[in-house]
């Protein structure tokens, strides 16, 4: 009987490309591998023609999906070479790692890793010359390659062990070398990790005592030592007694390379998966294929590259390989020569080789049939039925939605969104149209915690958007919060929640007296008379509603102008603005009548904020309720000299704000406002500047100097002024005529 150590560096291509040659000289009866146990069932996809790493092992908590973790795979690791193996030879293959029913069974706990009182000086000073305990036991390999001269320890295991042909020599290296180590480090007491080790020495016990003579063990180097010295079984097995537990589901999920630098089931990654990648499938390489990889990117990217340089990159490469006592240019002297030949030492074109090439932006796929939760598959059937793919590249989508096919993804981008799932995000397409929508979609593998998630609420999206928003409506205690629910909802399409939603807003808007909070509530309600005609949503509970508030808002707006400050006066006359435009983009007689009966009902209350009132005047105004001389008489009376100077300014801002035209254009408000400003004195003027400059801050480069230019005209009697609109009628002449045939009058 005999146990073959095999220790790697998780996702290593030569750990992986050794691990292969040491199991076809061992021919192993049964291949143990470090790993989760109740990932075994799922092991027989791996060689189904569908599978396409990187993918990843995911393991949660049904009840508490947070409670995860994840077991990636590339197609360079050792493990997943390892598994394909005992698949393909039909050999059995185990996960001896500990048990993820007790792994995930509580939240992580602080560790235990107090340096031990007994430890004599030498143990001590040793610890201090090696430097940060806890780091070297996280990842030894960095101590390793500091010590032998190397700055990064990829490059040192890829040197010293992935290019070395001789796997048995390797394997043997590898248990000397971490024996050591671990002999050299004060030991720390690290229960999750005994616990780790006592586990995978039962899943060896397990295997000799069925009588498999050839056990082949996969698992991370640092390990190897505590498989070969093991201790009494009894002491193991006191070490795993009463372990607590939980019930765990499993399924296999895409990967992207760009997180399998993450730390995950077993704490390792790598920085640079797509370089790693090319040297598993093109092992001979000197540089020539990667530099040529390398030009190509930077030709895609617009930046000239010939085959000289390829060639003098390779050469570079391989000299400094040579100088360095190297086998062979790794990625640390390929990267120079790229950037020195290729870049002329620039290293901001480098970041495309980085993200493109180093990292990569390869996905891997599931097959179709693996076992999932239902609505992870109901979620890929409409993703694959709509010809999307949940993707980790950040890609733009146009929707039309008069188009059903644009219809049906903007309602499935808002369910997720309702689900706080955010694969899509909504982009501004103001001036397209409100059939028009644009989308950024980008999927990670974090959104498929945040999918099982919502598994209990429902096996498929609609039924988990609906039941997970009736919940939400339920619990809202806010009108605030019901409002968001409904913009959320009404674009998804969700009839069922929608109804328990729009009860839920009824009950709390008839309990609410809060006139800000019921505007709130008002404007995101008009929204839905933009997917009106689009999404045919139905309107008549949400118009019952809309008017409810709408009557209770306008009922208590005039009281709750008065009396405020000047921060309250800023947001009240930003609600009163967004409630206006709401009201005219829903474009309904009555409301817009009653809203600008409401608004001249504040401009005489008394004690009314001057921002407010000078606001509502300016709509009054603009709506053409009040004409000029009305609104020439409120100016004047707002800017006369027996009011408070700040008073008079702060009216101004309420009716200037967002309106130089009225200013340049309409001589009674100018000549107000310039005689008001002209009567000041300097010490008032100072006073009154700020909230002036406030006003007029908003105004275009073109409308300052436009009003620059009446100031200046005015100064010099107002001769040039009219001189300066005064019009041509020559020239007018002739282009009446074109004129009147684009407009169709005679």
């Amino acid at each position: 009987m005999a146990i073959h150590l095999l220790g790697i560096r998780h996702h290593g291509p030569g750990s992986a490309r050794h691990v292969l040659e040491a199991l076809n000289q061992i021919k192993p009866d049964i291949i143990l591998i470090e790993g989760p146990p109740e990932g075994e069932h799922m092991l027989s996809w791996v060689l189904h023609e569908e599978m396409k790493p990187p993918v990843a092992l995911l393991a949660y908590v049904p009840d508490d999906p947070q409670r995860a973790v994840f077991y990636p795979f590339a197609e360079f690791s050792p493990e997943w070479q390892a598994i394909r193996y005992g698949v393909e030879h039909k050999r059995p293959v185990r996960f001896i790692d500990t048990p993820l029913v007790h792994k995930l069974a509580s939240p992580p706990s602080k560790k235990e890793d107090t340096i031990p009182s007994d430890l004599n000086e030498e143990s001590l000073q040793a610890g201090q010359e090696i430097g940060d305990l806890e780091t070297i036991r996280k990842n030894p390999l960095s101590y390793l390659a500091t010590i032998a001269g190397f700055e990064d320890e990829e490059e040192w295991w890829e040197h010293q062990f992935e290019l070395n042909l001789q796997p048995q020599e390797v394997f043997s290296a590898i248990a000397e070398a971490m024996g050591a180590l671990r002999e050299l480090l004060p030991q720390r007491k690290d229960q999750r990790e005994e616990i780790r080790e006592a586990f995978m020495r039962r899943g060896i016990r397990t295997a000799e005592r069925e009588m498999y003579t050839e056990i082949a063990v996969i698992c991370g180097a640092w390990h190897v030592p505590a498989l070969q010295n093991m201790p009494k079984q009894k002491d193991d097995d006191a070490l795993l007694k009463n372990l607590p537990k939980t019930k765990v589901e499993t399924t296999w999920i895409p990967w992207t390379n760009d997180r399998l630098s993450f730390e995950s089931g077993y704490g390792a990654g790598v920085n640079s998966p797509g370089y790693y990648a090319h040297i598993w499938n093109k092992p001979d390489d000197d540089g020539t294929v990667w530099l040529s990889y390398a030009a190509r990117l930077f030709r895609e990217n617009k930046v000239d590259i010939s085959s000289a340089h390829i060639l003098e990159a390779v050469r570079l490469a391989n000299t400094l390989a040579a100088i360095r006592d190297l086998n062979g240019p790794g990625l640390k002297e390929l990267n120079e020569a790229t950037q020195t030949v290729m870049c002329m030492g620039d290293d901001i074109p480098m970041q495309l080789v980085w993200r493109d090439l180093i990292v990569g932006k390869e996905q891997g796929e599931v097959p179709e049939g693996a076992p999932q939760v239902p609505i992870q598959r109901d979620l890929e059937q409409q993703v694959k039925g709509m010809r999307l793919k949940l993707s980790n590249e950040d890609k733009v989508v146009g929707l039309d939605l008069r188009e059903s096919s644009g219809l049906q993804k903007s309602i499935l981008f808002h369910r997720l969104l309702v689900l706080d799932i955010p694969w899509a995000k909504q982009q501004n397409t103001s001036g397209k149209g409100t059939f028009k929508e644009e989308w950024r979609i980008r999927w990670t593998p974090e959104l498929t915690i945040q999918l099982l998630e919502k598994a209990p609420w429902g096996n498929t999206v609609e039924a988990a958007c609906n039941h997970y928003l009736q919940n939400k409506a339920i619990n809202s205690k806010q009108l605030s919060e019901i409002t968001e629910l409904v913009s959320k909802a009404l674009p998804a399409d969700l009839h069922a929640g929608i109804e328990t939603v729009m009860k839920r807003m009824d009950e709390l808007a008839s309990g609410t007296t809060d006139t800000a909070m019921l505007m709130d509530a008002f404007s995101p309600l008009v929204q839905v008379s933009r997917y009106g005609n689009v999404r045919q949503t139905d309107r008549e509970t949400v118009q019952v509603i809309l008017r409810s508030i709408f009557y209770r808002m306008i009922a208590g707006l005039p009281l709750s102008c008065t009396g405020i400050d000047e921060e309250q006066s800023a947001d009240m006359a930003e609600k009163i603005k967004a409630v206006n435009n709401a009201i005219l983009f829903l474009d309904e007689e009555e409301l817009k009548n009653t809203w600008l009966e409401t608004l001249l009902k504040v401009t005489t209350v008394k004690q009314v904020s001057p921002l407010v009132h000078g606001m509502s005047s300016k709509i009054l105004y603009d709506l053409k309720y009040i004409d000029s001389e009305q609104t020439a008489a409120e100016f004047s009376k707002a800017l006369s000299s027996g009011n408070d100077p700040s008073y008079s300014a702060a009216w101004a801002e309420g009716f200037l704000k967002d309106s130089a035209t009225i200013l340049i254009l309409d001589d009674d408000i100018w000549n107000i406002t310039n005689n008001w400003l002209a009567s000041l004195d300097q010490e008032v003027f100072l006073q009154v500047v700020p909230l002036l400059r406030r006003t007029f801050a908003v105004y275009n480069s073109v409308e300052k100097s436009r009003i620059a230019q009446r100031v200046k005209y005015s100064k010099e009697g107002g001769e040039k002024r009219e001189a300066a609109v005064t019009i041509n009628k020559e020239r007018a002449s002739r282009v009446l005529p074109i004129l009147g045939t684009i407009l169709g009058i005679k």
